[in-house]
């Protein structure tokens, strides 16, 4: 008693230190301070985004003080104490009963089929958006958009606070974790781990959509996470505390590794509730009791996130994080759904919409039959399951003013198509052979068709790689010719227009649009990686306006305008 007493207040004396500290991290003053610091002991130059980095040492200190004060309630209180203990053995439980080592085969399974469907990916080698500037200043970045796991875990994988390029392994992180998403998926939504559901579950990683995600050498464990982080849960489905306690620390991880895949919580959710009701194997009370704790801890975390850790006006590529207001929540999200199923639309190809397609159709079909339920219920409920789960797929961002629609934010699309397929695998399906083998076919069909892209994807990379080279070796042998001498006040060079794609991704384009958005423009590329990061050109962004500069040279690829102070460089497509 004595020594519990002794431990309690060594904890309360360690909590107030802590408190104090974090709380005078909130001072702007401290702050700056403990910038200088870093800047000259710890990573040794001038920190990128500073204002961000203000912004994400409060959101530190503010997330430091809940935690301990968390840590002081489980830990100093006695009715704590009781449900920290609670919670623990409901955690145990759970985990004993999934049997961690009977995952291992499927693991293993889908871990190699996504990291052949990614071979094409990491041959080709290619410096992804962002890639190109981490790679060249070593900056990490995430903060500003309030992903400090992804800041933290980053400096641990790369072992050192500068990051170097040591692709692919962060990629082959991202394809484990993926995998590890799948195999919780299907032991969520089937119990027994089949392999007709391990196929069902390819879409989760190895969508289009998942594709840019894991294309990011330095992004693409911390995307993956966020996936397998929403799914981790519902393993503690059946143990009410442990679930919520586990679902609003997974979705704090989510939240702060990547928040596009908020829809996946979602999406298992539906799921779950839409299983027990239609086979009547939990009553309207505990299914409304479930789904309110998946709710409330969905919301919960959310709130938690908002005004603890996040980071406050992050705004960047035409987006923005500020929710819509009250009186236009509803056609907001309206819109904003039409949006995002309309840009699914034009990204799929005919082949990808009829498998996805016959999916869901399948699934309508074989819930009814399967329905305990009885009346015009069991075919309207399937329907409505499939509608709602394809609009919550986009999770959180359906509330944002102005949310991001690019295909990396779209990753819980291929998350809605492996659940939906999953749940259809589940089925008894009945004795007729049709019953049993149409369903796994349309899924074998849509597969092959992702692993497919997935190759001719990484190899259009390697293809827009070289073209990329080509052209801006061009221009910069122009310029070498144009200005000889090299000096420090070397003009200024900003570059106009894109070189546009290569034929091997203008084909792919033909049936499957997707590939033009997934694959970055190539100005981008050319401005960091050779103008400025190699060969040392002044980056002409800080122009005000655009002057009229007479043309000093005019080739079949491009047209360089200069006046000997500035340069502008306008590719031809």
């Amino acid at each position: 008693m004595i020594r519990q007493k002794t431990l309690r207040l060594w904890i309360g004396i360690v909590s107030s230190a802590g408190i104090i500290c974090a709380a005078a991290v909130l001072f702007p003053r401290v702050e700056r301070f403990i910038i200088t610091l870093a800047e000259e002991h710890l990573i040794r130059r001038k920190v990128n985004f500073y204002d961000d980095w203000m912004q994400t040492l409060a959101a530190w200190a503010r997330g430091s003080i809940a935690i301990i004060l968390a840590v002081d309630f489980f830990t100093l209180t006695d009715r704590g104490a009781r449900l920290f203990g609670t919670i623990r053995a409901e955690i145990k439980e759970c985990l004993d009963h999934t049997d961690g080592k009977s995952l291992l085969k499927p693991f293993g399974i889908l871990a190699a089929v996504y990291l052949l469907g990614y071979g094409s990916l990491i041959r080709a080698d290619y410096l992804f958006a962002d890639d190109v500037a981490r790679a060249v200043e070593g900056y990490h970045g995430w903060n500003g958009w309030s992903r400090h796991l992804a800041d933290l875990l980053s400096t641990f994988i790369h072992g050192d606070t500068n990051l170097a390029d040591i692709s692919p392994l962060p990629q082959i992180l991202g394809i484990l974790l993926a995998a590890l998403g799948g195999v919780l998926l299907v032991r969520v939504l089937c119990g027994t781990i089949t392999a007709g559901a391990l196929m069902a579950a390819v879409p989760l990683g190895l969508s289009p959509y998942f594709l840019e995600s894991l294309s990011y050498k330095f992004d693409a464990p911390y995307m993956a996470l966020s996936v397998a982080a929403g799914i981790a849960p519902f393993l503690c489905a059946g143990a009410k505390r442990a679930f919520i306690f586990v679902s609003v620390l997974s979705l704090l991880v989510m939240c702060m590794s990547y928040q596009a895949s908020s829809g996946v919580y979602i999406l298992v959710t539906i799921m779950l509730l839409f299983r027990d009701w239609n086979s009547r194997s939990k009553t309207p009370a505990e299914l409304v009791s479930f789904g309110a704790a998946a709710a409330g801890s969905f919301c919960f975390a959310l709130v938690l996130f908002r005004y603890i850790f996040m980071v406050a006006g992050t705004t960047g590529h035409g987006t923005s994080t500020s929710l819509l207001a009250l009186p236009r929540l509803l056609p907001g999200m309206v819109n904003n759904l039409g949006t995002y199923l309309s840009t699914v639309n034009q990204d799929f190809g005919l082949p990808w919409k009829a498998g996805a397609a016959a999916i869901c159709v399948l699934f309508v079909i074989h819930a009814a039959r399967e329905s305990m339920q009885r009346g015009i219920l069991r075919l309207l409920v399937p329907l409505l399951v499939v509608f709602v789960s394809c609009a919550m797929s986009y999770g959180a961002y359906l509330a944002l003013e102005v949310p991001l629609f690019a295909p990396r934010a779209l990753i819980g699309f291929g998350v809605f198509i492996a659940v939906i397929g999953i749940a259809l695998v589940s089925f008894r399906r009945g004795t007729h052979p049709a019953g049993r083998g149409i369903p796994l076919l349309c899924i074998i069909a849509l597969d092959w068709c992702f692993f497919t892209f997935a190759f001719s994807y990484g190899n259009a990379l390697a293809d827009q790689k070289r073209y990329n080279d080509f052209r801006v070796e061009m221009l910069l042998h122009d310029l070498s010719v144009l200005f000889p001498n090299r000096t420090s006040r070397d003009p200024a060079v900003r570059l106009k227009n894109d070189t546009g794609f290569g034929p091997f991704t203008e084909n792919i384009a033909r049936h499957y649009p997707v590939i033009k958005r997934i694959i970055p423009g190539s100005r981008y590329y050319h401005t960091y990686k050779y103008m400025t990061g190699y060969f040392h050109w002044d980056e002409g962004t800080s122009w005000a306006g655009n002057p009229d500069l007479p043309v000093v040279f005019d080739s079949y690829y491009h047209t360089i305008k200069s006046d000997g102070t500035y340069i502008v460089a306008v590719f031809k497509q």
